[in-house]
């Protein structure tokens, strides 16, 4: 692998800050390939597609990928070689979670796992509450004892730290006191990039797939994949903005809180929008699409992040004005990228 830090003791492999964080199976992921340009029409390629579920109290929504639930991403893009082993088998082979790590981090594997987060000073969760959640590890540092490691430690937010070999060992080897659901369902994932792969990168295969966002086309492999078994309680695409409206609303009625992740989802997929515009612009792919487009949309994607910021200020106040201007500015969000799409679809597409 290229561009790892290595020093005698010392390992660290390439890491950027993900363009997607709402969720860690994107971010972990994208934590590498953001790193990479190569992998960049990839991931422009990819993250266009909504869905959410319509009462989301009880559901969320995301990113779809063609691949069921108990799959992640990662298991879908081709940079990516990965590895699945079971806890018991990390426990049985080696002597330690960190020998493991060091292990694999010296053959260009990142680490990603469940740990308890009771035991974790990164975590608000530290000696509060035994909840594990999946951690990112990408490095470490022999003298002084620490591994270097990525998920959202404190407030929500993603974020790059150290912690030290007897907290991440006490933590993984305490997983089992934990009380929540283990979507890693036990297994330790390991990732590889993999420099060889050659992607074809299609730009009317783009444009399509936005296109199916902007009509709310149901995936075309969503039943297979989804059982068939939930369509009829799931938006897709542009339908998410009837979900979130629809949440806000119902939430303020019973003063209740909103949880941030998703507007943060819609505000990833803005952000993430406007990056595959700038994307197709500097690379020449769409001759009829300019700056002014670019523009139009960075001005949709600072919409949404203010959206989220109404939503935490909400949290704070529970105040009716502001669950009011959230339910206004989700429904000019709406009307503004709906506009948008629709102009840009027909004046930019080869039909």
């Amino acid at each position: 692998m290229k561009n790892s830090t290595q020093t005698l003791g010392r390992e660290i492999l390439p890491v950027s800050y993900p363009m997607i964080t709402t969720y860690t199976q994107h971010a972990h992921l994208l934590s590498i390939l953001t790193h990479y340009e190569c992998a960049h029409p990839w991931i422009f390629s990819n993250y266009i597609q909504l869905f959410i579920n319509k009462d989301y109290k009880h559901h969320w929504g995301d990113f779809y990928f063609p691949v069921t639930y108990e799959l992640r991403p990662s298991d879908a893009c081709k940079w990516i070689t990965t590895q699945k082993i079971h806890r018991d088998t990390v426990t049985t082979k080696w002597d330690s979670v960190i020998h493991f790590i060091i292990e694999n981090i010296n053959a260009n594997n990142y680490v990603h796992t469940m740990i308890n987060y009771f035991y974790v000073p990164l975590s608000d969760r530290y000696n509060k509450l035994q909840l594990h959640h999946d951690i990112f590890v990408y490095g470490y540092d022999l003298d002084r004892k620490i591994l270097y490691v990525s998920d959202f430690f404190k407030n929500g937010v993603y974020s790059q730290a150290e912690i030290s070999f007897t907290d991440f060992n006490l933590a993984f080897d305490t997983n089992h006191l934990t009380t929540n659901h283990d979507y890693l369902r036990e297994m330790v994932y390991l990732y590889r990039f993999n420099d060889q792969n050659q992607d074809k990168f299609s730009a009317d295969t783009l444009v399509n797939s936005i296109r199916n966002y902007f009509t709310n086309k149901t995936p075309e492999y969503w039943e297979m994949f989804n059982y068939g078994g939930d369509r009829d309680n799931l938006d897709f695409g542009m339908q998410i903005y009837t979900t979130l409206y629809n949440y806000v609303k119902e939430t303020s009625e019973h003063k209740a809180m909103l949880d941030i992740r998703p507007f943060h989802l819609l505000y990833d997929h803005k952000k993430i929008m406007t990056l595959r515009f700038k994307y197709l612009y500097d690379n020449q792919h769409l001759i009829k699409l300019n700056q002014e487009h670019i523009d139009e949309f960075t001005a949709i994607e600072l919409k949404a992040k203010i959206l989220v910021n109404l939503a935490i200020k909400y949290n704070l106040t529970k105040d009716t004005s502001i669950s009011e201007s959230l339910q206004t500015l989700i429904t000019n969000i709406e009307n503004e990228e709906s506009i948008f799409l629709e102009r840009w679809l027909k004046k930019v597409v080869i039909q």
